[in-house]
């Protein structure tokens, strides 16, 4: 299986491979190699004992967050939420940081405090005329929420408009990111590693795409 990134300057392929961490993934120390492959093995505790976040969570879910990764001042005045999505254990959250974009997994303990399982699966443009949207799959068996399957993405370049993703089992979801700049799409006991991403412009055209089915 390969998977093939296609932006408006060029073709990159790179081995996809399910056992393995592929480059461009976070290595065990938690260091992200740079490429265009944005598939990622996860390993660390189980969820256990939290609820998908409140809205009034957020400030909380912020401190905890700069608390697991410490970054700059400047970069943290900066900090947005692009996208959350609910399950039974917590919330995925997309966020925005300078050169930090990531996805995390939060949860709310039955005393209301607010803890994060996982602090950052990296969204890292290596190459601005390829990495108009970077893409990161979370498959099923990982150890953070085991059972879910995640695909989350960042959308980089201003002039796109709508995500669609097309599944190997045939569903079909489609998401206008014209003001987030990112999805997040869960899908229970489905490996999102095997799917086609496509982003459409302005005009409706397709603009980009990822297909690794």
């Amino acid at each position: 299986m390969w998977l093939v990134n296609r932006g408006v300057a060029g073709f990159t392929a790179v081995a996809l491979m399910s056992a393995v961490v592929v480059s461009g993934c976070t290595q065990a120390d938690g260091t992200p190699v740079p490429d265009r492959a944005q598939v990622q093995e996860i390993g660390g505790p189980s969820v256990t004992g939290t609820l998908p976040l409140r809205p009034g969570d957020m400030r909380a879910f912020e401190e905890e967050l700069f608390r697991a990764m410490p970054v700059a001042a400047q970069a943290r005045s900066e900090f947005r939420v692009l996208q959350t999505q609910d399950v039974a254990g917590g919330t995925y959250v997309l966020y925005a940081v300078p050169n930090n974009d990531g996805l995390a997994f939060a949860g709310r303990r039955a005393d209301g405090s607010v803890t994060v399982h996982h602090a950052r699966w990296p969204m890292a443009v290596t190459d601005p005329a390829q990495d108009l949207v970077v893409v990161r799959a979370i498959p099923p068996n990982n150890e953070i929420n085991p059972g879910y399957g995640v695909l989350a993405g960042r959308v980089y370049n201003p002039f796109i408009e709508h995500i669609e993703v097309n599944y190997r089992d045939g569903r079909k979801d489609r998401l206008d990111v014209s003001h987030n700049r990112g999805f997040i799409f869960v899908r229970k006991a489905f490996d999102p590693r095997f799917v086609q991403v496509r982003a459409y412009g302005t005009n409706g055209n397709p603009y980009w795409n990822i297909d690794t089915r």
